[in-house]
């Protein structure tokens, strides 16, 4: 790699920081626990794990939020937690990476989000030594007033941020009231939605997966009908990541622009790659950087921390490192 281009990645990563995103979005407690398979149990044909170690971080909408401040800018984040351990605990996480909280609701008739990961340990090592086998997840249902609460916040909060963020897990936290509030605001807005997509209308950033995208046309072309998406959903950009794929960018172009995957052979563990994606779109957007290299960067930043087990974050120099290897 050149000094030149070298120079230009440090330069665009540079201008991700210093800026403010208000996230908006489900909050859970991503809980991991890892052990050995010692024998087969008496009891049934399952194997006995031996719990070795134990860690929990702030998951979904704390994710992007972590990237966010991990990039050098500021991230508050609105969304729901109870009144229980588990709530303490997501605080915790939240506070040891720099989020800010002020957009917190508490309710103490509320049990917070958990989702735990079963992690199987090899005795013979091997890529990291750790390989996901099951997840148990304990998701709360909103009440009213908590989904009310948050729309309040966001509409109390989100004028004094350089844009919003929403990190629509289908928890209830993203419902139309706090949309609406964001809209109010004046303010730029991205979402990462894996609920309705026809709910984000008029936005400036929409990313979804392909999956997604294909649900959403009724067709698995996304190539050749994304275009159309974006125009129903009156967004001026529509980000769609194809996994190992790279993404496809929707902007109005008489053709999508397609950016490639990095370093798509190192994959360990995908959880959180969105979250990265979306909130360094949401930085570039704020920076005034293209949509693409916007997108450049993010993927970037997304083979960094598939590389890592569970919710994780990419720093600007593993960024810029990993663009050098492109």
């Amino acid at each position: 790699m050149d000094a030149r281009a070298l120079s230009a990645d440090f330069e665009d990563v540079a201008r991700l920081a210093g800026r403010s995103i208000l996230v908006v979005g489900d909050l859970v407690l991503d809980e991991y626990v890892t052990g050995r398979m010692t024998r087969i149990s008496r009891e049934a044909p399952v194997p006995i794990v031996e719990v070795v170690d134990k860690e929990d971080r702030a998951g979904s909408a704390a994710s992007p939020a972590a990237n966010i401040i991990g990039l050098g800018s500021y991230a508050s984040v609105v969304g729901v937690i109870g009144c229980d351990p588990a709530g303490s605990r997501l605080e915790t996480r939240l506070r040891e990476v720099g989020v800010d909280d002020r957009g917190l609701v508490r309710q103490s008739e509320v049990s917070t989000s958990t989702k735990t990961r079963i992690l199987a340990e090899g005795f013979t090592g091997g890529l990291h030594g750790r390989q996901q086998v099951m997840r148990l997840d304990g998701l709360a249902r909103l009440p009213a007033t908590a989904v009310d609460a948050c729309a309040a916040r966001v509409a109390g909060l989100a004028a004094d941020f350089d844009a919003v963020l929403l990190s629509d897990y289908r928890g209830g936290v993203v419902s139309q009231a706090s949309i609406d509030a964001a809209r109010a605001s004046g303010r730029p807005i991205t979402v990462d939605s894996q609920g309705d997509l026809r709910r984000f209308r008029s936005l400036d950033l929409i990313k979804v997966n392909q999956a997604e995208a294909q649900a959403a046309l009724g067709s698995d072309d996304v190539d050749v009908s994304g275009e159309a998406l974006r125009r129903e959903l009156e967004a001026r950009v529509l980000v769609v990541t194809l996994g190992a794929d790279g993404m496809l960018i929707f902007d109005g172009q008489a053709r999508p622009q397609r950016v490639p995957a990095v370093r798509v052979s190192q994959v360990f563990d995908v959880t959180g790659a969105g979250d990265t994606v979306i909130a360094v779109l949401t930085l570039g957007l704020v920076a005034g950087l293209s949509t693409r290299r916007s997108a450049e960067l993010a993927s970037a930043a997304a083979s960094v921390v598939v590389r890592r087990l569970g919710v994780a974050v990419a720093t600007p120099s593993e960024i810029v490192e990993a663009l050098g290897q492109v």
